[in-house]
């Protein structure tokens, strides 16, 4: 039987309450480093050596990988579905939802050798914008609406950015939640696992970092924006 939060037993409200104080002040401390704003619209710049592709198949396939990942990122947006068993216990009916979007994220901000990790699309973006030389490798430079430069404004705010997520990581616990029960089971986690799995404890940690993600998503929206004003080819039809 589904039920809404405000129908809950109190200490289950309390914990849920609980969580999303906790969301807020992790959110909080990371959004406190974005100083950096723009007001204007920005167009990019492009220039490369002629004759040769602007990306490395590496970065063509970085680019696409990320472009691609990024669109499809779920959002939580608070839909806790929860339901009563006939024993009189509650759980979140859409468990497998919260775990897809945990999964999702994955590849962005666990592992660091895969090339769509944060700090590697970071680090492809600040590489575009400070070279000089466009016979060495693409060049990027950020333009306002006037022609204006702002280049080194963007690459202060992505700086500020990459900080931010790595605050917000600093504070979760998805390397336990990824190696420990969604991807593999690592065995120096199987005791808090299955004190967590009996509790009930894991829905909440579940449900915790399901809602903090988006946030990560909005953090590397200027990264994404480099990467979606180059010429990728379209997906193709069936």
């Amino acid at each position: 039987m589904k039920v809404s939060r405000k129908s809950l037993p109190f200490e289950i409200q309390k914990k849920l309450n609980a969580l999303d104080e906790e969301v807020k002040e992790i959110i909080s401390c990371a959004h406190s480093h974005l100083k950096t704003t723009i007001n204007s619209k920005l167009s990019l710049k492009f220039s490369g050596q002629g004759g040769r592709d602007i990306l490395t198949e590496y970065e063509r396939a970085q680019a696409i990988c990320f472009s691609i990942k990024y669109q499809s990122l779920p959002r939580f947006n608070n839909r806790l579905t929860i339901e009563q068993h006939r024993q009189g216990k509650y759980f979140p009916k859409n468990i497998d939802s919260i775990r897809h979007i945990l999964n999702e994220y994955r590849p962005l901000i666990q592992n660091q050798k895969d090339s769509v990790h944060y700090s590697n699309i970071h680090s492809f973006c600040l590489k575009k914008l400070s070279t000089q030389d466009n016979q060495q490798d693409l060049i990027i430079r950020a333009l306002d609406s006037s022609g204006n430069d702002l280049t080194i404004t963007l690459t202060k705010g992505l700086n500020e950015r990459k900080m931010a997520i790595g605050k917000v990581l600093a504070q979760c616990e998805f390397n336990y939640l990824y190696n420990g029960i969604l991807q593999h089971s690592d065995k120096k986690f199987s005791e808090k696992f299955l004190a967590d799995y009996t509790s009930g404890n894991l829905h909440y940690l579940f449900i915790k970092h399901a809602k903090i993600l988006p946030y990560i998503r909005d953090l590397l929206e200027w990264h994404y924006f480099i990467f979606e004003n180059l010429t990728f080819p379209s997906m193709g039809s069936l």
